[in-house]
């Protein structure tokens, strides 16, 4: 089982939900190297509460997201670089 409590107020890019991706390697160690580049993957949708049953506005991964009609049309591929 999984619980965890929903932020219903998260920080926000252009009203939109996102994520962070970044690579970080911990070698055997225990020594972290993070690695400069990454992404932000973005919902194609701006944020609300008055329906938590669209994952469209929720959720920010590709395998939801690409089914959306307006899947890359803020952003390529609901992603944006850390520039």
């Amino acid at each position: 089982f999984i619980i965890q409590k929903y932020i219903e107020r998260p920080f926000l890019i252009h009203k939109r939900k996102f994520d962070i991706r970044v690579w970080v390697l911990i070698n055997q160690d225990l020594e972290v190297f993070f690695y400069k580049e990454g992404y932000l993957r973005t919902s194609c949708q701006e944020y609300k509460l008055d329906n938590c049953e669209d994952q469209l506005i929720h959720l920010t991964n590709n395998a939801v997201q690409k089914q959306a009609k307006g899947y890359g049309r803020f952003e390529d591929g609901n992603q944006l670089d850390f520039d």
